[in-house]
């Protein structure tokens, strides 16, 4: 629907103060009048709410530095409770995650036990399945809290399990949730690049879940490029060797490249998230290709490193918002990959701001006419006088409906498991899963899991 505003000043609150995501969102906001003249987001009101608050104070702090440095209209706050954060707000947007890394590390070691390989953990695999155990309570009990102090407000979320969380929000709850990641926007951003073109010159459908997204048809310039002529492009990027600088992993890499040269999809991921779909990479034990090694205790996946990057993000902007007068905030020239400005202007007819269409998460509703109209998909949406809607596509194909359905199905049945306290659909749903390993020891792996995660149900509504 359509979002427009009766008060001078719009109010933006941030659920959970997240070091990689927050200042990304509120500095393009800042610097798109600069940038491309947009002086939409002027009057915002950014509020912030976070549990820890040395993180949340790092956050405000480097978030006003950077209003001061730019001398901007926008505001920020902190928020004693979550109430005060969200009260008559215009949008809510929740980046959390309920016990951190020792559970992680916890639901990990027992999946190990099992004889089950992961990469990330937190979209597909029985580490997935646990996490929603706990997550899915939380950001409910957030939508309930919207219903009762902004209820008109959207929920937009970049927090994981994406698919299942939104898909919570969107059935459980009076409130809109809208899924936002950044992983097509990094495969858009590289065809841009390969083709010599600017991003908003490229349009791309997109249709999949998330994290398990496909690319079918691209644009450039109002132009359908030649599938053929893509699977050429993308071999040279392989061969150039680009690694995403923030991740430290391939968004092409020869695995990924063979799947598209096959299959004729390009995936929308970078591969230590689309291969733990695929049960016979992971279960074979192929961790490595050219760019990439592939499991939890890898460099890049273990929790010790992620602990490590999480220090590094605090010290980092840290020393942005401490730093001498002098010495400006950096990339203050340049959008990020993040989508909220992006996202928020098209829910209010207003535009795109860096981008010439978005790729989100949201219920399916027949956009998709042979996958369920209940379904949480990531698709292709444009502006319309609705605001952002979702494309009309065709039918998927007999390939890609039979990758995705096993997925959907996995997902309602976690969903269902962790709204109802329903141990025998989490068993359904670990049975559906992809990189279960053995059949006769499901239960006992349900068991172990379920017991981590009983002691962070809070009740659902």
């Amino acid at each position: 629907m359509l979002r427009t505003f009766n008060n001078s000043r719009r109010k933006i609150a941030f659920i959970g103060a997240s070091f990689k995501f927050v200042h990304q969102c509120v500095r393009d906001f800042i610097i798109a009048p600069k940038l491309v003249g947009n002086t939409h987001f002027e009057n915002s009101d950014v509020w912030l709410y976070d549990l820890d608050k040395a993180c949340l104070k790092v956050e405000f702090d480097v978030i006003s530095r950077m209003i001061v440095e730019n001398k901007s209209n926008i505001r920020v706050f902190t928020a004693t409770s979550r109430q005060q954060a969200i009260e008559n707000a215009d949008y809510v947007v929740v980046s959390i995650l309920v016990g951190g890394m020792d559970v992680a590390e916890q639901e990990d070691k027992i999946c190990q036990e099992f004889g089950i390989r992961q990469t990330v953990g937190d979209t597909v695999g029985p580490m997935c399945a646990a996490r929603c155990l706990r997550m899915v309570p939380l950001m409910l009990d957030i939508a309930y809290d919207m219903e009762k102090f902004c209820p008109n407000a959207p929920m937009l979320t970049v927090t994981n399990p994406m698919t299942v969380l939104t898909n919570a929000v969107n059935t459980y709850s009076n409130i809109q949730a809208i899924g936002i990641c950044h992983g097509t926007e990094g495969q858009v951003k590289l065809i841009a690049k390969k083709y010599g073109v600017k991003r908003n010159e490229v349009c791309v459908d997109c249709v999949g879940v998330n994290h398990l997204g496909f690319i079918t048809r691209v644009e450039i310039q109002g132009k359908t490029i030649p599938t053929e002529d893509l699977i050429q492009k993308m071999k040279e990027t392989l061969k150039a060797g680009y690694i995403d600088s923030a991740t430290g992993h391939a968004d092409i890499s020869s695995w990924a490249y063979e799947f598209f040269r096959l299959t004729k999809c390009l995936p929308n991921n970078g591969d230590n998230h689309f291969v733990e779909f695929f049960p016979w990479f992971l279960a074979r034990g192929s961790f490595q290709n050219d760019k990439n090694i592939y499991s939890l205790d890898s460099q890049l996946h273990n929790p010790d490193s992620r602990r490590k990057r999480r220090q590094w993000f605090y010290d980092t902007v840290a020393g942005w918002a401490y730093a001498p007068k002098d010495q400006l905030i950096p990339d203050m020239h340049q959008f990020s990959s993040e989508n909220i400005i992006d996202i928020i202007s098209g829910l209010e007819n207003r535009g795109f701001v860096n981008a010439s269409e978005l790729h989100l998460n949201m219920t399916n509703g027949g956009s998709v006419p042979n996958l369920p109209p209940d379904a949480n998909l990531e698709l292709t949406c444009h502006i319309t006088p609705r605001g952002m809607q979702p494309i009309q596509f065709e039918p998927v194909s007999p390939f890609l409906l039979g990758v995705l359905t096993p997925i959907i199905c996995m997902n309602q049945l976690t969903l269902k498991a962790a709204v109802e306290k329903d141990k025998q659909s989490f068993i359904e749903a670990l049975l559906l899963d992809p990189l279960l390993q053995e059949f006769h020891t499901v239960e006992k792996l349900a068991d172990k899991l379920w017991s981590v995660n009983e002691k962070y149900w809070a009740p659902v509504k």
